[in-house]
């Protein structure tokens, strides 16, 4: 699925990275499993001024003027503190950079991989493992 826009406001991808702090503050302030109002949410909206944030456990999207919104990754260190967040633990403040989004997975309505892969003969195609699915967190679209 390719999320193309957000309440009608299209979404571009970083260019470049940002670091933001969460401190003490953002976390006790925080709600749990709101994208728009958690603890990172809240260290955006205080140190980039954005206007509008929603933070999900794959991609960040922050809203700066009333265009458009611009697409992040979510670092792994930072989803792992939202998921313990999430679920009632504690979140630790820290330094996070949130990167952008490299080409080869920018959306672009195309099915990834070569179309190489595809055709190979089927004993040499292994059995995917089934996915474990984090729950109890908060939900969206990335």
């Amino acid at each position: 699925m390719s999320l193309k826009d957000i309440d009608g406001k299209p979404i571009i991808n970083a260019k470049k990275p940002i670091t933001i702090h969460i401190n003490k503050n953002d976390i006790s302030k925080a709600d749990i499993k709101e994208p728009a109002d958690c603890a990172v949410a809240r260290a955006c909206r205080r140190e980039l001024h954005v206007k509008e944030v929603r933070v999900h456990l794959g991609r960040v999207y922050l809203r700066a003027n009333e265009g458009n919104w611009t697409r992040y990754v979510t670092p792994k260190a930072l989803r792992a503190e939202i998921i313990a967040f999430d679920r009632g633990g504690a979140f630790e403040p820290g330094e996070y950079e949130l990167k952008a989004i490299p080409p080869s997975k920018a959306p672009t309505g195309k099915a990834q991989g070569s179309l190489k892969n595809k055709t190979r003969p089927k004993k040499l195609h292994k059995k995917r493992a089934k996915p474990h699915v984090v729950t109890n967190v908060r939900t969206g679209p990335a």
